[in-house]
Formats: structure tokens, sequence, C-alpha cells
């Protein structure tokens, strides 16, 4: 896997950061492939429909803010077009002034396809929490 690849799959992660924590469902959505799915919590969300559906859902407390937070990313190129990937993301949450922050620590297990416009995208993304706190 050549530099600009890696490059451009630390961007894709960065990229869902940045869009979740600004609430951008559309533009979240957009970094999977067509048929891409995404699972959160348990929930299965298929095509970039329904991701954005599931997305622009928990953006609709409008008090809550969150930050998210890549480490320890892992990439193996599984063919001339695909990857997988692991890593660890912490994920802070606050709900609003009366109630904690939330921070939780996930695995991310992720399955990229490179399009033929050249861009890496998530086929599927399992987002996993493995620790929570209230802060």
């Amino acid at each position: 896997m050549g530099d600009l690849d890696l490059l451009q799959i630390e961007r894709l992660f960065s990229d869902f950061a940045w869009f979740a924590d600004r609430g951008d469902a559309a533009a979240l959505a957009e970094l999977f492939a067509s048929d891409g799915v995404l699972v959160l919590g348990g929930k299965e969300s298929k095509g970039r429909q329904q991701i954005a559906a599931d997305c622009q859902n928990r953006f609709i407390i409008p008090q809550r803010k969150t930050r998210h937070v890549i480490s320890n990313l892992r990439v193996e190129r599984t063919a001339p077009l695909t990857a997988s990937t692991t890593a660890v993301q912490l994920t802070f949450e606050h709900l609003g002034d009366s109630k904690p922050t939330r921070m939780r620590v996930n695995d991310v297990f992720d399955d990229l396809v490179k399009g033929a416009d050249k861009t890496w995208r998530f086929s599927r993304r399992e987002i996993k929490c493995e620790l929570a706190f209230e802060i």
C-alpha cells in the first residue's frame, strides 16, 4: 500500500469524525460506498440513505455535542482495491448542562473499497463500545 493510499485512508477516518462532530449526516453518509453498511450500537444501517437517517437521529438533540478521537490505526490491503482496518476511537458526548459528559472507548473495524474515482470509502464499518465512563 502506497503512502498516498494511507494518507487518503487517514483522511477518510478524520472526515468521519469531523462530520459526526458537526452533525453533517449527508456528508458522513457519502464516506460510504453506495451499498455500504454502518453497524453502531448493534444497529445495522445499509446504504447511504439509511446511514444518513440513522446519523440524523443522533444529531436531533440540540444540546448534544460530540468529539471523536481516533488512534492506533492499522491498515491491511486485502486486494488491489480493498483494505481492512482496525482502530481505537474515543467518543466524548455531552447532552446538556445538567447531564454528565460521557466517554466511550470503541474498537472500530472497517472494510474499505477504492472506487473508480480513486477514492477510498467504507464498505462496512462497525463501531463497538468496549468501555464507557461518565466524567
